[in-house]
């Protein structure tokens, strides 16, 4: 008897199927990219230039400590053995050239994905060998999906193939075959696949004129694509922005994600993300911080953007308080503000990870902040301390001045205990919490700055962008693991024991950085997972 099919198996199908038909010809033109056949209005359309390089260069990644964790998991003796269960249910091994050529697959083609909305979803695929492509569909539909019966007509665009159920009457799966290329597509998609193979240039990915400037600006290094019109909902909120595209590489280093939408705002609004000499202050921070932010854009012109940042219940509040935060706050602030966090040592991990809402936990008990900035006059600063207790009140939190050594300082307490504190040291101002790392910090302001916190071989991703922030997972896998038995609770021993043995498995990896700026009409952010370095 059949097993009905996983869905995680129907989606590796299809993207599997999807990796096809990159040299059809449209117009007499024969085509070099999956991109001519998915519709430009897809509600998200996935490009992979080359499935035999992305193939090898996942297949490393399953070496990594992390992978075998997590397979063992599953109860998989490690990645590799569970990765290569998966590619048999499959029928062909997706990480080797060889065996998708033996398949009928030309890996160098590249594939495609278009996802349709309602759900619907189709792929695109290049062709080495027809038959042998025939041949491994017919048998992966026969045995994944149950659909033994097979049908073959000519249609505009090509060859048209469809399997179906004995008993059902509609196709399950279709393979639209046109001139060394391969459309597929389930049973809903079928009869559409004939107008994709004969898509206008101009209403196709490839003619997309946005998709085309936002490869222009990104790097030409890339192992995939994906391009989401805007107005659909995806990443940013529908309608603010024309269109988003993503490109990802992976590297024996670093796995990097970037993102580059053009500006949906007036273009002076978009020297906030213009990156601007600032001051160098991360040697103020503390050295126990493991994720760090610096930020040296224009301040002033985050004013059109703090309300989105903060939320419509803090706008509001802020807004009615007749507090002005561009005046009496942005407008105060040079470029280069810089801001740390580090683990609590005092923190209690016994009962798991906390509630992230703030109004439900409070986040000091688990983690220490420090923020910096430096401010364009002394006498400015002083008065913005002076104007935030009444504000604060109309969140439900309570600022009270006091002096701390001859420094003035503003404590701040809410209804879960210690809030942010703040300070002005001369032309700096402070933002820590708790109290004692506050006070920690009046005298460091004082004087000059130290050593960043930061390792050597991270610092970079904060000295060019807009907004630079690193998280350093080896210094906080280093800091949980020192942190004092009382910190786990009543028989933490086997929590802790379990936590530093996933920490074991993660020192594969060493940092996620992400870089924030603008670049010629348009918004660029990377995301980047940093592996360690391999003995």
């Amino acid at each position: 008897m059949l097993r009905r099919a996983s869905p995680w198996l129907l989606l590796v199908l299809l993207v599997f199927a999807g990796c096809s038909r990159c040299g059809d010809k449209q117009g007499g033109v024969k085509t070099s990219s999956p991109a001519h056949f998915l519709p430009r209005n897809a509600q998200l359309s996935l490009v992979v230039p080359d499935t035999g390089v992305l193939g090898e260069k996942l297949a490393r990644l399953q070496n990594l400590k992390l992978a075998n964790f997590a397979a063992q998991l599953q109860n998989a003796q490690s990645a590799e053995a569970l990765v290569s269960s998966i590619m048999r249910q499959v029928g062909v091994d997706l990480r080797n050239r060889q065996a998708m050529e033996a398949a009928g697959i030309e890996p160098s083609r590249g594939v495609g994905v278009a996802l349709l909305g309602g759900q619907q979803a189709f792929s695109v695929l290049g062709m080495k060998d027809e038959k042998l492509l025939t041949e491994t569909f017919a048998r992966l539909a026969r045995d994944r999906l149950g659909a033994s019966e097979r049908a073959e007509q000519k249609v505009p665009g090509g060859t048209l193939l469809t399997f179906s159920r004995p008993t059902a009457s509609a196709p399950s799966l279709g393979l639209l075959l046109t001139d060394g290329y391969a459309l597929v597509g389930p049973g809903e998609v079928v009869p559409r696949l004939s107008g994709f193979a004969t898509l206008p240039l101009e209403q196709s990915l490839a003619g997309e004129p946005l998709l085309a400037d936002s490869l222009k600006r990104l790097p030409t290094e890339r192992d995939f694509y994906a391009f989401l019109p805007g107005g659909v909902g995806f990443l940013v909120p529908a309608g603010t922005t024309q269109a988003v595209t993503l490109t990802g590489s992976l590297g024996d280093r670093a796995i990097s994600v970037r993102l580059d939408t053009p500006w949906p705002g007036a273009q002076d609004t978009l020297a906030a993300f213009t990156p601007q000499k600032g001051a160098e202050l991360l040697g103020y921070l503390p050295e126990d911080s493991f994720l760090v932010l610096r930020y040296q854009g224009d301040a002033t012109r985050l004013n059109d953007f703090w309300p989105y940042l903060t939320g419509s219940f803090v706008a509001r509040a802020v807004q009615d308080s007749g507090f002005d935060v561009k005046g009496e706050l942005l407008d105060r602030l040079e470029p280069g503000s810089v801001a740390g966090v580090s683990l609590s040592p005092t923190v209690q991990l016994g009962a798991g990870l906390p509630s992230l809402d703030p109004r439900r936990t409070n986040p000091f008990r688990y983690v220490q902040l420090v923020a910096v900035g430096d401010g364009k006059d002394a006498a400015g600063l002083a008065s913005l301390l002076e104007k935030l207790p009444p504000v604060a009140k109309r969140f439900g939190a309570d600022i009270q001045p006091t002096d701390v050594n001859g420094q003035r300082v503003y404590l701040t307490t809410y209804a879960r205990g210690e809030g942010a504190h703040l300070a002005s040291v001369g032309d700096k101002l402070v933002v820590a919490a708790p109290r004692a790392r506050l006070e920690s910090m009046l005298p460091r302001l004082a004087a000059a700055p130290g050593a960043p916190p930061v390792a050597e071989d991270l610092r970079g991703a904060l000295q060019a962008p807009a907004l630079g922030a690193v998280l350093d997972l080896r210094k906080l896998a280093e800091a949980v693991k020192a942190l004092p038995s009382e910190a786990w609770g009543i028989g933490g021993f086997a929590i802790k024991a379990t936590t530093v043995r996933f920490l074991d498995a993660t020192d594969d990896l060493r940092a996620v950085t992400l870089a924030v700026s603008g670049k010629d009409k348009a918004l660029q952010a990377e995301l980047t997972l940093w592996l360690a370095a391999r003995p």
